[in-house]
């Protein structure tokens, strides 16, 4: 939950008034025009035991930051034995708190002490302090009692002292349910969002990939126009007229057809050369070899080693 300053202070004032005997104040200023205005503020309800602490609710790192470096929460000291800062889960650690501080943190099931503080002695307070806390606090004190809507944070301190855990952890249950749906649903359009931009990637590049694939249409259909004698830039359908007639006019050359015709003659005159003898020429040189008698059989057949 991205906390608000003010929705912060409020919520840690309902959970010390539930969790302690203190009474509570918050963004009351201390005195005088000038004087220190601590978020929240708390007495115990005691005679013997004098202990008023001061918070300081932090919602950013800077301005936890800006606020250690200028060293403001020390002057909550002249009127509080101690000084806590408050602050969202994860926002800072002990490390980065001052000397003698004491760190709360705010999670998603409440709020939880890391670090107590250093308690110094304070014996009372200006007389100033006691008024501005009377006079303005029981005015405050009568606004805040009356009937209004709360944060379901606030009103689950209430809720446990008032009509027990089994309401009070169901609405938490709640509350914890819409905070996971909320986280689950971030994911979900977080996921979307590398999805498309992937699908986007791939398109351009598909984008890219038929750019050049029509550019060397586009060369290959110019070539073509230049060599059937058209202009670069003809239409599709000139080209292919053009590509047509050119079939046809190759057609009707008596050169082409002569060079046909010799071609023909020329297949079959190697077909007949190839071919075999009839079989009566056969037959005619064997009657004539008979006819030459033994001598001339032999002298066909070459001479004898």
């Amino acid at each position: 939950m991205n906390w608000k300053h003010d929705e912060l202070a409020n919520d840690l004032a309902q959970y010390v008034r539930s969790k302690s005997d203190r009474i509570v104040w918050t963004d009351m200023q201390l005195g005088p025009s000038g004087s220190s205005r601590p978020d929240v503020y708390s007495v115990p309800m005691s005679f013997t035991r004098f202990q008023p602490i001061a918070y300081e609710c932090k919602v950013s790192v800077s301005d936890f930051r800006a606020d250690v470096t200028k060293g403001k929460w020390s002057d909550y000291l002249r009127f509080a034995c101690a000084v806590i800062f408050a602050v969202p889960e994860g926002l800072v650690t002990k490390a980065d708190l001052p000397d003698g501080c004491g760190l709360i943190v705010r999670g998603p099931n409440g709020w939880r002490t890391v670090k107590g503080p250093t308690m110094r002695p304070l014996d009372n307070l200006p007389r100033d302090a006691w008024v501005k806390l009377l006079i303005d606090g029981i005015k405050r004190e009568a606004e805040r009692n009356k009937p209004k809507s709360a944060c379901i944070w606030s009103a689950t301190y209430d809720i446990r002292e008032k009509i027990g855990n089994q309401v009070a952890d169901a609405l938490m249950d709640r509350q914890r349910a819409e905070h996971h749906f909320e986280t689950a649903t971030a994911k979900l359009r977080s996921a979307a969002k590398d999805a498309d931009a992937a699908y986007q990637k791939q398109m351009e590049a598909a984008r890219e990939r038929a750019d050049r694939d029509m550019a060397r249409i586009n060369g290959a259909r110019v070539e073509l126009a230049q060599a059937l004698g058209l202009s670069p830039s003809a239409e599709t359908h000139s080209i292919v007229r053009a590509a047509r007639d050119a079939a046809e006019a190759l057609d009707r050359d008596d050169v082409i057809q002569g060079l046909r015709h010799n071609l023909q003659t020329i297949a079959r005159a190697v077909e007949i050369i190839n071919a075999p003898p009839p079989a009566i020429a056969r037959a005619a040189s064997q009657t004539q070899n008979q006819k030459n008698g033994p001598d001339s059989v032999a002298a066909d057949a070459g001479p004898v080693h």
